[in-house]
């Protein structure tokens, strides 16, 4: 019953909160109340189950990394959804927001609970189209351009998805997902596979170089919907890349090697070009695509083999679980400085600070402890350039510390409002800050084994007061808030954007509308040219007109029609088609 009302109660919350007038009065509660079921199943070990009426036997049930997940998201879709309550309480289109935010909410906890194909596609492909009402919802021109790229790239997305799944399933003869990785192991077309699904879910990730919709779409939505875009919904797309990767069963090389090498590009490309962004919120979307490309690192390791998915996967979730709720947590923050004053101030300040922290992999966060996994990982791989790939998440601590610093500067320039006042939506971004990337350091969130391998038997509080560790981790952090106050100190190193963005927003999309106009145009002036030269020719009809009215055109025709009316002629003509047909039948 759990795991029904896991999926069902969002969707009847979506209904509740739309349409029913009590509903939209307390929409916050009521979307609070439907990720109970999830918070329960994510916190306390339920027995799986088999949905004989649900599409072709659902079966729902969780290992280590997607619990890990599914807790994640049941807590940022509490709080984003009693943000919104309040924060949303006078839009005019609130109601539409929280039909296409609880229907999106039913299908990322439905994807992660399910164990087949049939499941675990429909859920994804539900979330991925409710999400289209959430980044449209103010219909500005910039949200509507925002929301056709999000929208041509998702059905781009899913045929690769659909594609990769038939083939998957026919490899393993079998719609259970947890038999794909071994199939695609032994299978000669495995690797093609994969990469299908590469493609496919690198959609959702953000991945390079596919990931220009997330620029614009993440901004263009409500603060609380960008919350859960980027903390919780891109996370769906690592998900779908965990269920085809056959960690610790292959040695890819080149795979391994592609997705390493697209990781970094994304965490330390994203991250500079972020930096040349005027709108908070577009800056946390480069700084997301930028932590993706992490993930997408520690999923490459484990291609090379010689990890074996029992340590590598969840240590995957719990990179995931830091960003997601550090992320939702500076996302839900953009609407805060023009809202709060006074002396709430200093905790709006000291939360955000704390976030940034916990991303950027700072001291006795969780970020610290994910971070090290990764190093920990490359220290143990075989991988070919793994020193050159240390040196890399170094300099991306640095750049990460730049681009976040820039984004408290941003947000620095909202003018406070007049009033000592804290909205009521202030409430439920204190309860996220509370609930956020601690518990990611959490021994009863983090398995024994991945602990042990990792703390080598010392201890979790061990590891987080060694002075080592946190040197480590405190100089790339350091060096990049030094750099970044150094530069808006000194007016002559202080070249930053203002009012207009150095580069546009979507970056790689703009080349392809450019391409695309520039075909538009070519195309428009052949058409023209081959009109223009028609005028000098006689038209079809012309010429048709011309043959027809031909006496002896015309002569031709009834003798045609006489012989056609002749039963001799039907007849024969008949048999031989009836024969032909039965030969080629046969």
């Amino acid at each position: 019953m759990i795991w029904s009302l896991t999926i069902i109660l969002p969707l009847l919350a979506a209904i509740f909160a739309a349409f029913v007038p009590f509903g939209r009065r307390v929409s916050g509660l009521v979307f609070v109340g439907a990720t109970i079921p999830a918070l329960w199943v994510g916190l306390v070990e339920v027995s799986g189950v088999t949905a004989h009426w649900f599409l072709l036997e659902a079966h729902f049930s969780l290992d280590t990394p997607r619990r890990i997940l599914l807790l994640l998201t049941g807590i940022l879709w509490a709080t984003a959804g009693l943000f919104a309550g309040s924060y949303l309480k006078n839009d005019a289109r609130r109601n539409e927001f929280s039909f296409y935010f609880g229907a999106a909410m039913a299908g990322n906890f439905g994807l992660l609970i399910s164990t087949e194909v049939a499941s675990f596609y429909t859920f994804f492909a539900l979330m991925t189209f409710a999400s289209y009402g959430l980044v449209i919802h103010s219909r500005t021109p910039s949200a509507r351009m925002a929301a056709r790229i999000y929208l041509v790239m998702a059905i781009i997305g899913e045929l690769f998805l659909i594609t990769a799944f038939y083939l998957a399933v026919q490899s393993a003869g079998s719609m259970l997902l947890a038999d794909i990785p071994p199939a695609l192991a032994e299978a000669p077309n495995g690797r093609f596979i994969f990469l299908l699904g590469l493609i496919g879910f690198g959609v959702k990730v953000g991945a390079i170089p596919l990931y220009f919709w997330l620029p614009l779409a993440h901004p263009a939505a409500p603060a609380p919907a960008s919350a859960v875009l980027s903390g919780a919904m891109i996370k769906a797309g690592l998900v779908g890349w965990m269920h085809l990767a056959p960690v610790g069963l292959v040695e890819w090389s080149s795979l391994s090697l592609l997705m390493v090498s697209l990781g970094f590009a994304a965490a330390l490309g994203a991250a500079i070009y972020g930096l040349t962004q005027v709108d908070p919120k577009t800056n946390l979307a480069y700084s997301s695509i930028s932590q993706m490309g992490v993930m997408t690192v520690l999923l490459g390791i484990g291609l090379y083999g010689g990890i074996p998915a029992g340590l590598l996967l969840p240590a995957i979730a719990l990179y995931a679980f830091n960003h997601g709720t550090a992320k939702a947590l500076l996302f839900m923050g953009t609407a805060l400085p023009a809202k709060v004053g006074g002396a709430w101030r200093i905790l709006m300040w000291g939360g955000l600070g704390i976030g940034v922290l916990a991303i950027a992999g700072g001291p006795l966060t969780g970020g610290l402890w994910t971070k090290y996994l990764v190093k920990t990982f490359l220290y143990e791989t075989s991988l070919p350039g793994a020193q050159t790939f240390l040196l890399l998440l170094t300099i991306s601590a640095i750049t990460t510390t730049l681009l976040l610093s820039r984004f408290l500067y941003l947000l620095h320039r909202i003018e406070a409002p007049s009033k000592n006042m804290a909205p009521a939506f202030f409430l439920p971004w204190i309860l996220l800050l509370l609930a956020g990337g601690w518990w990611t350091m959490a021994p009863a969130l983090l398995p024994t084994e991945l602990m042990n391998y990792i703390t080598k038997d010392k201890g979790i509080l061990a590891f987080f007061w060694n002075l080592f560790t946190n040197w480590d981790a405190l100089w790339p952090i350091a060096t990049g808030a030094l750099v970044m106050a150094l530069t808006l100190k000194f007016a002559f190193l202080n070249r930053w954007p203002t009012e207009k963005p150095l580069l546009p927003p979507g970056d790689f999309i703009h080349i392809i509308l450019m391409a695309g106009n520039l075909f538009a145009k070519l195309l428009r002036k052949g058409i023209s040219l081959l009109e223009s030269s028609m005028q000098f020719v006689k038209s079809p009809e012309q010429v048709f007109y011309r043959i027809t009215d031909d006496k002896r055109t015309s002569q031709i025709s009834d003798n045609a029609e006489t012989l056609l009316r002749r039963w001799e002629f039907a007849g024969i003509s008949f048999f031989i088609f009836f024969l032909t047909l039965f030969l080629l039948l046969r």
